[in-house]
C-alpha cells in the first residue's frame, strides 16, 4: 500500500509530538509493516528542514531528514505537476504540489492533518486518527488480495535512484548502449565469475547471439529440454537449425537419463548434425551440469545454458552460465533481476566468443560501418542498463529473500495431501525464480485459489513438442511422458522478494482448505 505522508504530520513529529501524538503513533505503525511503503514529494524536504530548524534546531531537523532518506520514497517534482498546480485555485503552492503528485503516483490514501487541503482528490485522504481508527478495527491491516507478482513493490525501495539515473540519460540524450550499459557488464558478468558479458535487447536474443555465435546453422541439430519456454527452441530455430527434444526429470529440467539414452541411439548422419545442447535451469533450479558437460565432451557438441529463470543460481559451488561456452539471461520485468522493459545479456570466458557476440549485437559492425559478420540490431537500451546497474545491487539480498519464502512454503505446504512440493537438486542452490507445486485437480485450486483473492500462474501448459510450429517434427502425444504429466498438474503460487510472511501463510491455508 502506497501511503502519501502530508508534511504537516512530519513536523508533527518532530516538534509537536506532544499536541499530535497520533502522527507519531501512525508513523510508527507505518514502518514497521512492508506492506506500506511511505511517500513524500521533494518540493516539501526543503519547507521541513526549515520549519523544523527553526521552530527547534538543526540537530533535531537533519535527524528527520535522515528518517525521511531511509524510509521514505521521495517524488519527484516533475513539470506536469508543476503546471496542474500553477492551474490550481489551492493559494498554497506547496500542498497543489503534494495533491498532484500523489495523484501522479497512484497513491493509495493521503495523510494529512488538514483534509480540506485535498478535498477534490481521487486518492482515499485520513487525518492521522481517522487512519489509525480504521487500522485499530482491521480495515487496513490485513491484505486478501496476493498478486502472482508485484512489480511496484520492489521499484518503491529503489524508485529514486531509479530516476536519478534515467534523468542522467535524458539531460545527456545517450539513449542506446554507454556507460550505464558498461557499468552493468562490468557487474554481472562479476556476479557469474565471468570475464566477459555482453548485454542485449532481451534473451530471447541473448540465446539467438550465442547459436549465431557457435555457427549453428541449416541442418544442424540441437537438444533442448522439451518443458521450458518456448524462446529455448526458437533460438534454434532462428538460425535455421532444428530442435530435438528430451523430457524432463523430477526437477523439470532435462532429465540427463533420457539425454543418454537418445545420444546412445544416434545415428552417425545425426551425431555429425549434433552441434549443441541448451540445458535450461528451469524455475531457477540448475540442470545438473556435471553430466551434461561430461556428455558434452564425450560427443563433441558444444553447449550454452538457458539461464534466463536462473540469476545467481549455483551447481556444485559454482554460478550457472560459467559451466558452457555462453550463459544467456533475460531481464524480462518479471525475473529475479528484472529491466523496466525488454532486456537480456550473454556471459562467456571466451574472448574469442565474447568479440564475436558484440559484433552480432551491433550489425556484425568490427568498427563503425565496417561489418565484418552478419549481425542484427540486439543492443541494450541505456535505460534498462541503468535500471539494471541499479537493482543489481540488491539481487544477492532479493535471492535470498525468495529463498527464505520456498523455505516457508515448504514448511506450511508439507504434508497437504495430494500437494506436491518442489524438489531441489543436491549439491545446487535454487533462487526460486517460480515455487512450482503439483496437484491432481490443479485447475479446481487455482480456481478457488483466484476466488480468494490469491493470483497463480502455470509454467507452462503445453510442452514444446505439441505447439503447432513445432508439428513438422512430427512428435505426438505420449512422446514425452514426464513433461506431459507435469503440464496437467503444475501450479506457480506467488513467489518474489516482498512477498509477506502473512501472504504466504494465507495462500497456504487456502492451499489447504481447497483439499479438506
Amino acid at each position: 500500500m502506497k501511503v502519501f505522508i502530508d508534511t504537516n504530520v512530519l513536523i508533527d513529529v518532530a516538534v509537536r509530538i506532544d499536541k499530535y501524538p497520533d502522527s507519531f503513533a501512525l508513523l510508527n505503525k507505518l514502518m514497521e509493516f512492508p506492506d506500506y511503503s511511505l511517500w513524500i514529494a521533494a518540493v516539501s524536504v526543503n519547507n521541513i528542514q526549515y520549519v523544523v530548524s527553526k521552530l527547534e534546531n538543526e540537530t533535531k531537523a537533519n535527524k528527520l531528514l535522515e528518517l525521511i532518506r531511509e524510509e521514505f520514497s521521495i517524488i519527484p517534482f516533475r513539470r506536469s505537476v508543476f503546471l496542474q498546480a500553477m492551474d490550481n485555485t489551492n493559494p498554497d503552492f506547496e500542498d497543489a504540489i503534494q495533491f498532484y503528485s500523489a495523484e501522479e503516483m497512484n497513491m493509495d490514501c493521503i495523510i494529512t492533518r488538514n483534509p480540506d487541503d485535498f478535498t477534490n482528490s481521487s486518492v482515499k485522504v485520513y487525518t492521522p486518527s481517522q487512519f489509525l481508527e480504521q487500522w485499530n478495527v482491521g480495515k487496513l491491516n490485513k491484505k486478501s488480495q496476493v498478486p502472482f507478482l508485484d512489480l511496484k513493490a520492489q521499484h518503491h525501495q529503489i524508485f529514486n535512484d531509479i530516476d536519478d539515473r534515467f534523468a542522467d540519460i535524458m539531460a545527456n540524450t545517450g539513449f542506446i548502449l554507454g556507460k550505464y550499459v558498461d557499468e552493468f557488464e562490468n557487474g554481472f558478468g562479476k556476479l557469474h565469475d565471468a570475464k566477459y558479458c555482453v548485454g542485449v535487447s532481451s534473451g530471447t536474443d541473448a540465446l539467438h547471439i550465442a547459436m549465431m555465435s557457435l555457427g549453428i546453422g541449416h541442418g544442424d541439430l540441437v537438444i533442448v529440454p522439451v518443458n521450458t519456454f518456448i524462446a529455448t527452441a526458437e533460438a534454434v530455430s532462428l538460425c535455421g537449425a532444428e530442435p530435438v527434444f528430451v523430457d524432463c526429470d523430477e526437477y523439470y529440467n532435462i532429465d540427463v537419463q533420457k539425454l543418454k539414452e537418445y545420444l546412445t541411439a544416434m545415428s552417425h548422419e545425426l551425431k555429425a548434425r549434433m552441434k549443441a545442447v541448451i540445458p535450461v535451469h528451469l524455475y531457477g533450479q540448475p540442470a545438473n551440469m556435471n553430466e551434461i558437460m561430461a556428455l558434452a565432451d564425450e560427443y563433441g557438441f558444444k553447449v550454452v545454458e538457458d539461464c534466463c529463470q536462473a540469476h545467481l543460481a549455483k551447481y556444485d559451488g559454482e554460478p550457472v552460465g560459467s559451466f558452457g561456452r555462453f550463459g544467456a539471461f533475460s531481464f524480462y520485468p518479471g525475473k529475479n533481476l528484472g529491466a523496466y522493459g525488454e532486456a537480456g545479456a550473454l556471459i562467456t570466458n571466451d574472448e574469442a566468443l565474447y568479440e564475436k557476440a558484440r559484433m552480432i549485437r551491433q550489425h556484425g559492425e568490427i568498427k563503425r560501418y565496417h561489418h565484418s559478420v552478419v549481425g542484427h540490431n540486439y543492443r541494450m537500451s541505456a535505460f534498462q542498463g541503468a535500471a539494471l546497474s541499479v537493482k543489481m545491487q540488491y539481487i544477492a539480498e532479493w535471492t535470498e529473500k525468495r529463498q527464505e519464502n520456498a523455505r516457508l512454503y515448504n514448511e506450511l505446504l508439507a504434508g497437504i495431501e495430494g500437494i506436491q512440493i518442489p524438489k531441489e537438486m543436491p549439491n545446487s542452490s535454487c533462487v526460486y525464480h517460480l515455487y512450482v507445486i503439483q496437484t491432481d485437480d490443479r485447475d479446481g485450486l487455482r480456481e478457488y485459489l483466484e476466488q480468494n483473492g490469491i493470483n497463480t500462474g502455470i509454467h507452462y501448459p503445453i510442452s514444446l513438442h505439441l505447439q503447432k510450429v513445432y508439428e513438422f517434427l512430427r512428435y505426438g502425444k505420449g512422446d514425452f511422458p514426464a513433461a506431459e504429466t507435469a503440464a496437467k498438474r503444475i501450479l506457480s503460487l506467488p513467489m518474489y522478494p516482498e512477498l509477506t510472511k502473512g501472504q504466504i501463510s494465507y495462500v497456504c491455508e487456502k492451499v489447504k482448505e481447497f483439499g479438506r
